[in-house]
């Protein structure tokens, strides 16, 4: 279940449950598992199946838009708390720790080794572990030194980055401001990003680079300073679709000089664009909650429910999967015809995200639960 504080006039910090915002979560995992799993299409599945599915990388955006606005709401409801930094980063610590180690620790001490013993596996420079364990594997990944079953745990290493430092921002900068001071962060990026780019940057050093992707996680924080002023919520309110309307209106003609993660469009205005639709999803579903419109219903189905109460446990296993089911594609289809291959592809898109799902599930009964449980040993004082 998704919380979000909800700020009150006597400043007490209280806590409403937003169901839309775990749809949304949910919305933002399909987005990356229907990309990772597509992206592994063999050469022998019509490229037009995927179509739906190639935009599915901005759901990492919209996971740091996400976590930029709760985690950004939770500091500005707990800044005048004496345990204010410590609680933080000890619930941080219990709810992203455990099962991140663990997977690190079974890719290299358990999968890697037994993968080249039976012949599966290349090897792997063995000084790109400590960068894994430190939420640091990003940096040696933008220049092409990866751990490709870990690969995707370059954006939660940028989330841990931004983390340790954000605190400190949302204590030293008073409310008011905090949301210009968001603003000035998205422009800064973006500004950054397309400076660098121009200066011939490589394309994958701008995605997975911290310093160039905090234009997302800033929008997320701006939305969190938007909905606790009366003023800037009704107007944002009010302007919505309007907003919603002027961040399609960017991405268009984007999508259409390159929709890839790594193209110049996407690596220069694009990702502050997803940021800035998503922002308006975010906004959408948290001003929408409870009501009977349209997003609100479907954010609050119990299977985008589902999805993103288990996300983050789907997210670390699903690439592993995808990788394995790549290989195995492969090896199985060898003899089949071309409409029976392309349906064992739709098969396994399936069952890729099913098995991502179930073992999210175990994840969650058999280690997560057991460490977020201790949470209530680390909740922010008033006094």
């Amino acid at each position: 279940m998704t919380t979000v504080p909800d700020a009150s006039p006597a400043g007490r910090q209280r806590t409403a449950t937003v169901p839309e915002l775990d749809g949304v979560r949910g919305l933002a995992i399909l987005l990356v598992l229907l990309f990772h799993f597509q992206a592994t299409r063999p050469h022998w599945v019509p490229k037009i199946l995927t179509y739906p599915m190639v935009l599915g990388w901005s759901g990492v955006d919209l996971f740091f838009v996400l976590s930029g606005f709760l985690i950004t709401g939770i500091l500005i409801e707990t800044r005048r708390c004496p345990n204010y930094l410590s609680s933080f980063y000890a619930r941080r610590v219990l709810r992203i720790f455990p099962l991140y180690l663990l997977a690190v620790f079974l890719c290299f001490h358990v999968g890697l080794p037994l993968a080249r013993r039976v012949g599966l596996g290349t090897a792997v420079d063995g000084s790109l572990e400590p960068w894994y364990w430190m939420h640091a594997s990003n940096w040696p990944s933008a220049y092409g030194r990866d751990v490709r079953p870990l690969s995707h745990f370059w954006s939660l290493s940028i989330e841990e980055q931004f983390y340790l430092l954000w605190p400190a921002v949302v204590l030293l900068v008073p409310p008011k401001k905090l949301g210009g001071t968001c603003a000035g962060l998205v422009v800064l990026v973006c500004g950054l990003r397309c400076f660098a780019a121009i200066h011939g940057v490589e394309p994958e050093a701008l995605h997975r680079l911290t310093v160039f992707r905090l234009d997302s996680l800033a929008f997320g924080g701006l939305v969190a300073a938007v909905v606790r002023s009366a003023k800037w919520r009704e107007a944002a309110r009010r302007r919505l679709r309007l907003l919603s309307g002027f961040a399609v209106g960017l991405l268009v003609p984007l999508l259409i000089a390159g929709r890839g993660a790594t193209s110049r469009p996407m690596t220069t205005l694009g990702y502050t664009g997803f940021a800035f639709l998503y922002a308006c999803l975010v906004f959408g579903a948290f001003e929408g909650a409870g009501s009977s419109g349209w997003l609100a219903v479907q954010l609050r189905r119990p299977a985008a429910r589902a999805f993103g109460k288990y996300s983050y446990a789907m997210y670390v296993f699903h690439y592993p999967i995808a990788l394995a089911q790549a290989r195995l594609l492969a090896d199985w289809s060898r003899n089949l015809s071309e409409a029976s291959r392309a349906g064992l592809w739709l098969a396994s898109v399936v069952f890729g995200i099913l098995a991502s799902f179930a073992l999210a599930v175990l994840s969650w009964n058999l280690l997560e639960k057991h460490f977020l449980a201790l949470k209530k040993y680390f909740v922010a004082r008033t006094a």
